[in-house]
């Protein structure tokens, strides 16, 4: 067990304005906590860590995670806790879709009319911004290059579909990018794209959605590896009582939490297929 205090973060979901609801939810889960008998629960959340930081902390208590670094490792050893059920278009109880987003004004009338064009992503580590719509490209440049991949000479790097992609950093960037004519496109996860879309209501009417992702089970709560399972049991009971509280219905409310739901981690093996599908089309990299 690790000797340092104890940490909690929510940052993937929401920015400044939506700090206050979170701050709220959280009071309502360390209470919770330490009603449970959990030693050391944090009073305040982390703000101020990166994303890496947050998941490979020794004293992990609670962060989100995105499924395809949890899958690739990147996350380090960490233990499964619950995935949070947002209640926000295109998702489907603990799945969710990126939407693929161009200019309002933009001629593309589906995803083959973007080849060549410039396409954002805000990491290549992102399921929702990179490898969802990674394979979906695959389906379009296995197309445009008119067969399978070994009928194609010269491609031992992969075809290649975009003129550029270009890493942004975060899901507002991207949007920012294409709504300025710096990109064509971008692949927005759903919940981020409904988020974004509350605090920047004119950047949404500069862009349009043209297509989704195929799904996959949402960002999941984790905790440090070597939390007992009386840990986890607690973290996964006062989460779910949490967001069933009607005195946190104000915050819950705007944080758009419908429930909590415990996936197996064998579960989020899909964004791992998605992968592979890509590369056995030929498309191991987005390009």
């Amino acid at each position: 067990m690790a000797s340092a205090k104890s940490i909690a973060a929510y940052t993937m979901y929401g920015g400044e304005a939506m700090r206050p609801a979170i701050r709220a939810f959280w009071g309502g889960v360390a209470a919770r906590l330490k009603d449970a008998g959990l030693k050391d629960v944090p009073a305040r959340l982390t703000w101020d860590k990166s994303e890496l930081e947050l998941w490979r902390a020794p004293s992990l208590l609670l962060a989100q995670t995105c499924g395809f670094p949890l899958m690739k490792g990147v996350t380090g050893p960490v233990r499964l806790v619950a995935t949070p059920i947002y209640d926000v278009p295109y998702t489907d109880g603990a799945s969710y879709v990126s939407l693929v987003i161009v200019a309002r004004n933009s001629d593309a009338a589906s995803l083959m009319d973007l080849r060549g064009r410039v396409a954002a992503i805000n990491k290549p580590t992102s399921h929702s911004g990179c490898n969802a719509f990674r394979r979906l490209v695959a389906d379009y440049a296995v197309q445009a290059d008119g067969g399978p991949a070994e009928d194609v000479p010269g491609r031992a790097g992969g075809r290649q579909f975009f003129a550029a992609v270009k890493e942004t950093g975060h899901h507002l960037k991207s949007l920012r990018a294409v709504a300025a004519g710096r990109a064509d496109v971008a692949a927005i996860d759903c919940v981020s794209f409904h988020f974004i879309g509350q605090e920047h209501p004119r950047l949404m009417e500069k862009v349009r959605i043209l297509t989704t992702t195929l799904p996959a089970p949402g960002l999941p709560f984790i905790t440090a590896h070597w939390r007992s399972d009386d840990e986890v049991t607690a973290l996964r009971a006062a989460l779910a009582d949490a967001v069933g509280d009607p005195a946190l219905r104000p915050a819950i409310s705007k944080m758009r939490l419908k429930g909590m739901q415990v996936l197996l981690p064998a579960v989020y093996g899909r964004t791992l297929e998605m992968e592979r599908a890509a590369e056995d089309l030929g498309y191991p990299k987005l390009q």
